[in-house]
């Protein structure tokens, strides 16, 4: 093969490869029910996501889901989680658009003392609720202000960070996310909205290793829609609440790069304060891994035809 990519001093563009990686990782949400005479954990089975990304040139499609083998052994008595998760990152220039849809089904509740009314199926150390779901639909924008700082060598692969720097990057984080089940009495629908600022460097060691490293801090507001069913006979009860949120963010990586294959591992913080009056909490402070590999494959000239004309067309595109 020949290589065929560009580059300037700071990162190579990968742009005629068309590159596959495996991700692994326990971004797998849990949270807290605060009742007013009952207080308890709810847990999902498996906090294991394994994911296949296809990633070329100026945008990346992940799919995430629980495959059987990740299981717990123990799902006879904590039941059986099931999950999925679509993620569309797009790259124009200085800014980049991640579009994220995530669904778990089947929980299990830890920590309660009396049993709760409800389809619930009870085991003699857990309760299960296989029908309880959350849903989620998230966007987030970022804007780099150092050029120099590839956006793609962190979360794509689609370019290789040549050289050591950083960048101040803002970002707005928002959506929608609900947590339903027709076996209990409440729901919880809420939007959400929060603004970002925070610090990212890349750190590269020699001509295949570097260090990732970040931080942010924000606030935001939640906006919180509790419905609880009543008698068949009675109108479901609706309040609303808002939530102020603050939160800050850290990230830590290491990687290995090649012009074909690549891999790396990161550590992911997130500390979230709320001015909470929900009744459904989720754990304030968190932490999650990610390990990956991929490798760059000869791109079709279809896709390379295809994408230099949409290029062209690209309204951010440096003149």
């Amino acid at each position: 093969m020949q290589e065929d990519f560009t580059s300037n001093s700071y990162f190579t563009k990968m742009n005629n490869t068309l590159n596959l990686r495996l991700d692994l990782d326990n971004d797998v949400r849990s949270f807290e029910y605060e009742g007013i005479d009952e207080n308890y954990s709810i847990e999902p089975n498996t906090n294991l996501r394994m994911g296949i990304a296809i990633n070329y040139r100026f945008i990346s499609l992940k799919i995430g889901f629980s495959p059987k083998f990740l299981e717990a052994d123990d799902s006879n008595l904590k039941g059986s989680t099931k999950i999925f998760k679509l993620s569309l990152n797009i790259f124009f220039k200085d800014l980049m658009q991640n579009f994220d849809f995530n669904k778990v089904k089947g929980y299990y509740v830890t920590g309660i003392n009396d049993p709760i009314p409800g389809n619930l199926e009870d085991t003699n150390e857990y309760l299960i609720l296989p029908d309880l779901k959350t849903l989620s639909f998230t966007g987030t924008t970022w804007y780099r202000f150092n050029e120099n700082y590839s956006f793609k060598a962190v979360i794509n692969q689609n370019e290789i960070q040549t050289k050591s720097t950083g960048s101040f990057i803002p970002s707005l984080y928002y959506g929608y996310f609900e947590i339903t089940d027709q076996s209990t009495p409440e729901d919880i629908k809420s939007f959400f909205v929060l603004l970002n600022a925070g610090y990212y460097h890349t750190f590269v060691f020699s001509k295949n290793w570097y260090s990732n490293l970040g931080l942010s801090t924000g606030m935001g507001v939640e906006f919180n829609k509790l419905i609880t069913r009543s008698d068949e006979n009675l109108k479901d009860i609706i309040s609303y609440h808002n939530n102020l949120a603050l939160n800050i963010s850290t990230q830590i990586g290491l990687g290995f790069n090649s012009t074909r294959f690549y891999g790396g591992t990161s550590l992911n913080g997130s500390a979230m304060n709320r001015d909470e009056k929900s009744v459904i909490k989720f754990n304030s402070v968190r932490g999650y891994f990610k390990v990956y590999v991929g490798y760059r494959f000869d791109a079709p000239k279809s896709f390379e035809k295809g994408m230099d004309w949409i290029e062209d067309k690209n309204p951010f595109k440096k003149k």
